[in-house]
């Protein structure tokens, strides 16, 4: 006699789903695969969007210097609340703009002859129209929209190395690479069954991930104080070019690989609602570039980042990029602090600021 119980399958958690190429899926160098802080992204705006009501706020009045401060950083902590801009949808052009005093942010008539926010040039005509929306709970939706900017900001470090690596010579050692990427593979393996688990499976697997990328992140920060002082100990009439750049080469490579298993570990301890965690992953984070920054190093003369940037050869043609080591931490401490603070329990309002991907008058 057969046996006609149903048979019940987990269902597939779309938020876990976020290997979604063959390589992401099957290689073995985390640096050629897709950028997962994007993909990280995109998803926890789908679950910002699905669970929490929003409002949509016109008014733009004493906030626009708010707002602009939000679009160039991701976020702005003020006495009105908090702002946080989807970096990942602002144009380079459009930050860059506000930044330097080109574009400003403003209100823009529709053909209606209704008010809308939009981003405004010099001569007050329309460069793009963004939607502001306050949360009805704020504390609901903090950890996602903190996450959010975390995400953007990481995903900005990690490109922008990227195209500073392009400096040196590509001196790519496979196997040193691939161990330092094993512990991402075998949370990937992890994460990828979590998808497909469900209830205490799931969270016993997302655990298990979590161990291996913080087992990840040691080794690299490990990691990089070695190469570090490889380079410091390079210094002197008998260093080598050859040798310099090697060693600039991994820690070029470290530098990507960092904010991609600090992105994914605060990805998942938010999806665990475990935001001391996500808290402490940070601070870790905020430690190593700040000792990076500050401590002197070998005979006390330079810090980390001073000895990279007197060994970096930069090029020349792209002015950005000259004095990345010197600017760049600086930038990425002062992130790693305000999103440190972001995430502390908050009464205040909660602003989201979209940009709106398909306007009629988005030429004009």
């Amino acid at each position: 006699m057969s046996d006609n119980r149903d048979i019940s399958c987990p269902q597939r958690d779309e938020l876990l789903d976020i290997f979604n190429n063959v390589e992401d899926q099957h290689g073995t160098d985390l640096l050629s695969m897709s950028d997962f802080s994007s993909i990280l992204i995109k998803k926890i705006e789908t679950k910002t969007k699905l669970n929490i009501a929003w409002e949509v706020y016109r008014n733009l009045e004493e906030y626009t210097s708010e707002i602009a401060t939000a679009i160039k950083s991701g976020f702005d902590i003020s006495k009105k609340g908090m702002l946080v801009a989807d970096y990942s949808h602002f144009s380079k052009e459009i930050i860059d703009g506000i930044k330097a005093g080109i574009y400003h942010v403003g209100q823009s008539k529709e053909v209606a002859g209704n008010l809308r926010p939009a981003i405004l040039n010099e001569k007050e005509r329309l460069v793009k129209f963004f939607t502001l929306k306050r949360a009805y709970d704020p504390t609901s939706v903090l950890a996602d929209i903190s996450t959010l900017a975390i995400q953007a900001s990481l995903h900005r470090i990690s490109s922008q190395i990227e195209d500073i690596s392009r400096d040196i010579n590509n001196i790519i050692d496979a196997n040193r690479r691939e161990t330092l990427s094993n512990k991402f593979l075998c949370a990937r393996d992890r994460i990828m069954s979590a998808a497909n688990a469900d209830g205490d499976e799931r969270i016993k697997l997302l655990m298990e991930a979590d161990t291996y990328l913080m087992e990840g992140l040691t080794s690299l920060y490990s990691d990089l104080n070695a190469q570090v002082k490889a380079l410091d100990e390079q210094n002197g009439p008998f260093a080598r070019i050859k040798s310099i750049d090697r060693i600039l080469s991994f820690i070029n490579d470290d530098m990507q690989m960092i904010p991609r298993y600090v992105g994914l570990r605060v990805y998942l301890l938010n999806y665990r609602n475990k935001t001391e965690d996500a808290k402490r992953v940070l601070g870790e984070y905020r430690y190593q570039l700040q000792s990076l920054s500050e401590k002197k190093i070998g005979n006390g003369k330079y810090t980390a980042f001073e000895l990279i940037h007197r060994n970096y050869p930069y090029n020349k043609k792209d002015p950005e990029m000259v004095d990345f080591w010197l600017e760049k931490p600086k930038q990425m401490l002062s992130a790693t602090s305000s999103f440190e603070r972001m995430l502390e329990p908050k009464t205040g309002e909660m602003y989201y600021i979209d940009l709106e991907e398909d306007d009629e008058q988005n030429n004009r």
